[in-house]
């Protein structure tokens, strides 16, 4: 099977920890004989010489589908993690993980042996491999085989990890291990990926967003040329059926099968709308779909543009209504980019939206362990502004994507940020395709804002800091009249900032505390007011130092 790599910026939500487990090991680099696994029988406890020997269902559970899936995902994460993993610690973490299937299930380390128990019972003990020089895979192979040997003597054991289905030990053995990583990366089963993959590339829809009632699903919104809207359902209606099944009491995961199909399919809604006198059946056609993560507007004659993350058409959407509008409104003074409470998405979509705007100059770099993981992004001649004002509006929940927008424009001095100092998400995850058609969300890099600091765990600094301020803005931009070489300082630590020294960033962020601040609209005044003066927004412009951060590697 083909394994695709989508390079992303993945959300700013880490995992939470849910599990209380029971594992006492230490770390070592051993590989080597272990036993052969084929059917046996269903009692007694696995052992060095259990021979469970060829077959690719033992006892039930599909051994060599699982044996594909781990070693797959394990071979891509020793080869594309940011920080090489330890197969030993990383397989023991994964089947210290079958506690969250059995809590009676612990392992215990000891004299060169790996025990597994149900309770106080003994349910496996196996010899830790034995390194032996052959390799990465033979060393993956020989853990996957311990881990194995382990699992089926702890389902002799234990109900709970009989009725446990494949995908519920990936997700519990992925969960634990990807644990020894960071917070970003994680396991998404057969159909969290499958939602994911449509969340970042689209899907087979009709293009429409409603709220569930007892009769059926009232439509909210419908996307512009979406196929609902051309087949005429209008916002208001109320789809009761579609092919004749009801969409009354349906579970929300039901309703999103029935509503999503293959592109180019057709299917029958029936339609309630009080002027139809009676319900009406629409035939619509369904297209690809890319959920919506761009809302535009023209206020006062500004362009506002509010991004809520990055998939693989944002950048095709601003770059398509912002021209359109300044076109239709060669007046519009200025533009604001709003990505408060935005926490990120595609790595490509956010560099594609800075290259909207910048003229030249470096947009962001990236560095990992993976030789494909070192990437320097460059802007491109050409500004869809034409050098209007540009202000960035962000938050406490503005990440990763957002955080290399906002750097990217206030580095090349092409914009000024607005706001509180952002999330501090300063790393890049790809999307390892797992055969079960799950996936892996890898972090493998950090990223660099232009002025050559690390984001993570440090954020992005306003130009403006609007922390705890709630106006008027006329008075905020005059204190800041007052304090703006203040920033400027302020900015020149934040760039040269050592990566490792946690306590000095957080000082730094310390004086503009990130806030939450999406439903403060004292920003948006801000942001105008600032593009209406143009000597204050070109004195702020000139107090950011890019020249010299420029010429940083």
């Amino acid at each position: 099977m083909i394994t695709r790599h989508v390079h992303m910026i993945a959300s700013a939500k880490p995992r939470i920890e849910l599990r209380h487990r029971v594992m006492r090991c230490r770390a070592a680099w051993l590989v080597g004989a272990l036993f052969l696994i084929s059917g046996c029988t269903s009692t007694g406890v696995v052992s060095d010489k259990t021979s469970l020997g060829g077959k690719s269902t033992v006892e039930g559970f599909e051994l060599l589908e699982s044996q594909r899936v781990l070693s797959h995902g394990l071979a891509q994460i020793e080869e594309r993690a940011l920080d090489k993993p330890s197969i030993e610690k990383f397989v023991l973490s994964g089947l210290s993980g079958l506690a969250d299937i059995d809590p009676l299930f612990s392992v215990v380390e000891g004299d060169g042996k790996i025990r597994t128990y149900v309770g106080t019972v003994l349910a496996s003990e196996l010899s830790k491999p034995i390194e032996n020089g052959e390799g990465e895979q033979a060393t993956i192979n020989a853990w996957l085989r311990l881990f194995h040997g382990s699992l089926i003597g702890a389902r002799r054991q234990s109900a709970a990890l009989v009725a446990a289905d494949p995908e519920q030990i990936y997700n519990a053995f992925f969960d634990s291990a990807l644990d020894q990583l960071d917070a970003y990366s994680r396991y998404s089963g057969r159909l969290q990926a499958r939602a994911n993959r449509e969340t970042r590339n689209g899907f087979g829809g009709i293009g429409l967003s409603y709220v569930a009632t007892d009769i059926g699903l009232e439509v909210q919104k419908l996307q512009p040329d979406a196929p609902a809207r051309k087949a005429g359902i209008a916002v208001g209606d109320i789809i009761t059926h579609v092919d004749g099944q009801s969409f009354a009491t349906k579970r929300s995961w039901i309703v999103r099968r029935l509503l999503r199909g293959p592109i180019g399919s057709t299917s029958v809604f029936t339609v309630l709308r009080s002027d139809l006198n009676g319900a009406k059946a629409i035939p619509v056609i369904r297209k690809l779909v890319v959920p919506q993560t761009v809302e535009f507007f023209v206020e006062d004659s500004i362009a506002i543009i509010e991004i809520h993350s990055f998939n693989q058409r944002t950048s095709q959407t601003v770059e398509r209504l912002l021209a359109k509008a300044l076109t239709d409104d060669p007046a519009i003074s200025g533009i604001i980019l709003d990505l408060r409470g935005d926490p990120g998405g595609l790595l490509d979509q956010a560099v594609t939206v800075s290259d909207l705007f910048m003229e030249n100059g470096r947009i962001v770099s990236t560095r990992g362990r993976h030789p494909e993981s070192i990437q320097r992004y460059q802007a491109f001649e050409g500004d869809i502004g034409q050098g209007r004002p540009v202000i960035v509006l962000i938050d406490s929940r503005s990440a990763s994507a957002s955080e290399i927008v906002a750097a990217a424009l206030q580095d090349s001095g092409r914009g000024l940020i607005v706001g509180t100092s952002s999330y501090g998400k300063g790393t890049v995850q790809t999307v390892v395709r797992l055969p079960n058609e799950g996936e892996i969300t890898l972090t493998w890099s950090r990223f660099y804002a232009p002025a050559g600091y690390a984001i993570e765990d440090l954020g992005v600094l306003p130009m403006v800091c609007t922390s705890g301020l709630t106006g008027p803005a006329d008075q905020i931009l005059q204190n800041w009249r007052q304090t703006g070489s203040r920033v400027a300082s302020l900015k020149a630590e934040w760039r040269t900032v050592a990566a490792n020294d946690i306590a000095a960033r957080a000082a730094l962020r310390g004086h503009c505390p990130a806030e939450v601040r999406d439903e403060n609209t004292i920003d948006l005044e801000v942001a105008k007011s600032l593009i209406y003066n143009k000597t204050l927004y070109a004195q702020a412009i000139g107090l950011t130092g890019i020249l010299e951060a420029q010429q940083r590697p």
